[in-house]
């Protein structure tokens, strides 16, 4: 975390190690200065890190995060619920949608965690 605040002067709220991966979730304020001018900024991280780098929108809101996350999908309803004493995230998206989600696997499993760790989502179903 220390390095993205270094080179692009944006703290991360939160950072998740995997494998030869840094994820990083960034306030949706700074997002722009964390990739800069044609990704030269985030380029540096990666350098600096010798390491892959994704970058992740942190919102407000759990319903906005999942919508930016599945930025490649069209998310139709986010919905949040109680079940069994867990917080249960609902994606609803159309049949298309859905196989683009569950295509990256991997993705999907870095949400999952920055869900958990950042807006107490104990579960995330794609229906």
């Amino acid at each position: 975390m220390n390095s993205l605040d270094a080179i692009c002067r944006v703290n991360a709220r939160d950072c998740l190690i995997q494998d030869k991966t840094v994820i990083f979730l960034v306030p949706e304020k700074h997002m722009r200065l964390a990739i800069g001018k044609n990704g030269v900024t985030i380029d540096k991280v990666r350098k600096t890190l010798n390491k892959n780098v994704e970058l992740f929108e942190y919102c407000e809101k759990p319903e906005e995060f999942f919508s930016k996350a599945f930025h490649k999908a069209t998310i139709d309803n986010v919905e949040i619920r109680r079940a069994e004493e867990k917080n249960v995230a609902i994606i609803r998206t159309g049949s298309n949608d859905k196989k683009v989600i569950l295509h990256n696997l991997k993705r999907l499993g870095k949400i999952k965690e920055l869900a958990k760790r950042n807006y107490d989502i104990d579960e995330v179903r794609i229906r």
